[in-house]
């Protein structure tokens, strides 16, 4: 699974899969790419991603200099930590901020399991997810749209006394590799509602035989938890910078 977001995350750092086994990290120009994931938006200055050895940096040509200078004899990791001041000035000057730091992580098996859940739950595929889009709390789990290229392909709706408690969503973020969200009702967090469904959407995803996988914001401790508890592990780190609007 690693070597096949290896070779997704070169497509869109306009890199060689080779360049994240690296010990130096890479400098590359961005370019756009039809075979991007689909939530990687043409928007970008600075797209990096480290899967524990050298970063990969794509940049606006504008920036090609300052970030070869900047990232030469540091550690892969270590371009991620903060402080990020350095790194953030020259942004600055390009009208540019630092959007986003994520966590991203992979299962650990590939294979499906069983699953065993006290859960009232149900699965909706395709058009069914639909019927989701009039309730506005899950937007961390739904994309709320089958309109556009990328769709939420699943969900997993966890109910008591048909009260929805959270649901789980699937992405396709390409043909492929498919996002799990999650969104859990406030006062039913901390009760395994969390790790079951993300089990369940999981399972489900790997049946139609595609790749899940879960991301999250480096400070969110509880999301990380549910991730482990799931079946995932950290497998790689992602840093976007943007235009400031």
């Amino acid at each position: 699974m690693i070597s096949r977001l290896k070779e997704q995350l070169a497509i869109e750092l306009n890199g060689a899969k080779e360049d994240f086994d690296k010990t130096t990290n890479t400098v590359t120009i961005l370019s756009e790419s039809s075979c991007k994931r689909r939530n990687i938006t043409n928007d970008l200055f600075l797209f990096m991603a480290c899967f524990g050895k050298g970063a990969v940096v794509a940049v606006d040509k504008e920036l090609e200099a300052f970030m070869t200078k900047y990232l030469k004899d540091m550690d892969g990791f270590r371009c991620f930590d903060m402080p990020l001041d350095v790194l953030e000035k020259e942004l600055k000057k390009h009208g540019v901020v630092i959007s986003e730091i994520e966590e991203l992580y992979l299962l650990e098996s590939m294979e499906v399991k069983s699953i065993h859940t006290t859960l009232d739950y149900e699965i909706l595929e395709g058009d069914e997810v639909k019927k989701l889009y009039n309730d506005d709390r899950f937007h961390m789990a739904l994309g709320y749209s089958r309109e556009y290229e990328r769709k939420d392909m699943l969900a997993v709706v966890a109910y008591d006394k048909g009260e929805i408690l959270g649901v789980a969503g699937a992405s396709n973020d390409t043909d492929q590799i498919w996002q799990i969200g999650l969104e859990v009702v406030c006062e039913h967090r901390g009760h395994h509602v969390a790790t079951d469904i993300v089990k369940i959407i999981s399972n489900e995803v790997l049946k139609r035989g595609k790749i899940p996988y879960y991301g999250t914001a480096w400070s969110n401790i509880a999301s990380k938890r549910v991730a482990i508890n799931a079946g995932y592990k950290p497998a790689w780190v992602e840093l976007k910078a943007r235009k400031w609007e």
